[in-house]
């Protein structure tokens, strides 16, 4: 988009889960929760909070760090500095509803024709989301689908499932291809409300120069 031109739609799609003290999340990571630190009724002021998540928690970007490197690493990218431009503009959703296996081979034609029109790319596989249960068998993409994606120049992919790996890839090989072709991946989108076809895409990731994933608003524009 060039400068100064004016985004035009006429809808405004939420894909981005409700944070909750209910919400589900991956094994091992730490849910939300909130503590109250100063009430209105008390200070006649403002109410104050404080919370506890790990930034896995709901829709959200991994950032470079979350799989190689250290936090002492200043080369490893952070949440914080991932490029903003991947995370902004036309996308295409694909609905593969009620898969719950690999992303693969199926959607390889789908793909190809796809390269060269649009570099983002989102995979719909629930109809519907329980968002206070962590299900254990859910869509992750293969690592073949992964190389499709980075050979073929596209620059983001998203899915509505916990992970792009499966739940028990202790190496999270699909996460390091992703990475070693430089695309940014969002996991724990809502698409069940998103018919299949082009949007457009922003789901900015917040400023955590200290963290290795960012939470998401992730909006689809129609």
């Amino acid at each position: 988009m060039s400068a100064g031109a004016r985004l035009s739609y006429s809808r405004i799609i939420d894909i981005s889960q409700p944070v909750t003290s209910r919400t589900a999340c991956f094994p091992g990571d730490t849910p939300f929760s909130k503590s109250v630190t100063l009430t209105y009724e008390d200070s006649q002021v403002i109410n104050l909070t404080a919370l506890t998540m790990s930034p896995h928690v709901g829709s959200h970007a991994d950032a470079p760090v979350h799989i190689k490197g250290s936090f002492e690493d200043s080369q490893t990218v952070r949440a914080g500095s991932l490029d903003l431009k991947a995370f902004l503009g036309e996308v295409y959703v694909i609905d593969i509803s009620d898969t719950r296996d690999a992303i693969d081979k199926q959607v390889r034609d789908r793909l190809l024709s796809l390269a060269g029109k649009f570099e983002r790319v989102l995979f719909k596989t629930l109809k519907h989301i329980d968002y206070d249960t962590f299900a254990e068998s859910y869509s992750y993409l293969s690592t073949d689908c992964a190389t499709i994606l980075g050979e073929n120049g596209f620059r983001l992919v998203g899915l509505d499932t916990p992970s792009v790996d499966h739940i028990k890839a202790n190496e999270l090989s699909t996460h390091h291809v992703l990475d070693h072709f430089g695309l940014v991946w969002l996991e724990n989108l809502d698409l069940t409300q998103v018919e299949e076809g082009a949007y457009q895409l922003i789901a900015l990731p917040l400023k955590f120069m200290e963290l290795e994933a960012s939470p998401l608003r992730a909006v689809l524009l129609k």
